[in-house]
């Protein structure tokens, strides 16, 4: 048992040391209509890898455009010319971060959506799609792109869906001490707008505008747009969210190999699991991606704990101290509560100018 506590820290310290490094370098995965070989999936490091007579002109631009970012690796599923998104789903990995589907199809896109939804409700590592022109998502794991078209640097006009490689690209090479926000994209001369820029950032929609010279990212959010208890303002921002997901996939991975099973369930050892991710979190606010001035802090759910005694025909539990209530584990459970605050990036300045 003496071992146990510095080894769960030295993984905890070691994921919070490395979360920057990951994030930038993220798995994407791209889903294309393309026949021009047999095989079904190939896995890239680099566009070096690629080879051109893989795939047909439009999709190797496609898959350019992804590596213009640096990500960790890009998955490329080719579906045959009739086959839908059903036909790829065998073939979407665990360990992807972000994925897109080249069509401009609705109920394709639609398939996608659904698709996470149903998959993060399962998997550790949370997926996460950049679709386009989706309605109703309604979900901080899916970023919807809307303008209609792009023009690039060579002046060819190029449909919204199209350039759903290069957003990919983006989302999943951002550093999570930064963000999408007001992004350069210099490979652009211009995009067609959406009709009321505000508007579709408000109805949580991905847009592209056109700032002078240059085009941008609008703001870096996603289609979240309900806010109940389990859903915050700030859950509709790409940054928050690639935050969270980071936090509980490191949690519950260095909790399934270094501690579930190992150490018998009494106060003393859940606090080496509680002592563990308060480094952990500690190491996350020296990066900025908690807030170093926020207490972030993980401790035992007390009062969810004495309920479930209560509930258990415990009726005494009711009047339990905290400490007893503590000592008091319960069959397998632990029972933890964490009150962390993630930073958003600066995007917006009121500036006042007093004469």
């Amino acid at each position: 048992m003496a071992i146990g506590l510095p080894n769960i820290e030295v993984v905890f310290m070691g994921k919070a040391n490395t979360a920057i490094s990951r994030s930038q370098k993220g798995v994407a995965c791209l889903i294309i209509s393309d026949q021009t070989t047999e095989a079904k999936t190939m896995t890239y490091k680099n566009l070096t890898e690629v080879l051109e007579t893989d795939y047909t002109a439009e999709n190797y631009a496609i898959i350019s455009d992804v590596f213009m970012r640096e990500v960790s690796k890009l998955i490329v599923i080719k579906l045959g010319a009739t086959e839908k998104f059903a036909a790829a789903k065998p073939f979407i990995s665990k360990d992807i971060n972000w994925i897109a589907y080249i069509t401009p199809t609705a109920a394709e896109q639609k398939a996608l959506v659904d698709f996470v939804k149903a998959e993060n409700k399962v998997r550790v590592r949370r997926l996460k799609a950049v679709v386009y022109k989706t309605t109703l998502s309604d979900d901080m794991h899916v970023v919807n792109f809307v303008n209609d078209e792009v023009i690039r640097l060579d002046g060819t006009v190029q449909a919204g869906h199209l350039y759903l490689g290069r957003l990919l690209g983006i989302l999943a090479a951002c550093r999570l001490d930064q963000s999408v926000t007001y992004f350069e994209l210099k490979d652009l001369i211009s995009v067609k707008e959406v009709a009321d820029n505000d508007a579709a950032v408000d109805a949580g929609n991905f847009i592209l505008f056109n700032d002078d010279d240059t085009v941008r990212i609008g703001r870096g959010i996603n289609t979240l747009q309900t806010n109940d208890k389990e859903h915050t303002e700030d859950m509709k921002y790409i940054t928050i969210v690639e935050g969270m997901d980071l936090v509980f996939e490191d949690i519950v991975k260095t909790f399934k190999t270094t501690y579930i099973g190992k150490f018998k369930n009494m106060y003393d050892n859940q606090v080496l699991f509680i002592s563990a991710v308060n480094s952990y979190f500690r190491g996350l606010a020296i990066d900025e991606v908690l807030d170093p001035n926020y207490d972030n802090a993980a401790g035992v759910d007390v009062e969810k704990q004495r309920l479930v005694w209560v509930q258990n025909g415990t009726a005494e539990a009711d009047a339990w101290t905290e400490k007893q209530v503590k000592n008091n584990t319960f069959r397998t459970k632990m029972f933890i509560h964490a009150k962390v605050k993630f930073l958003n990036a600066i995007e917006d300045l009121d500036f006042t100018i007093e004469m």
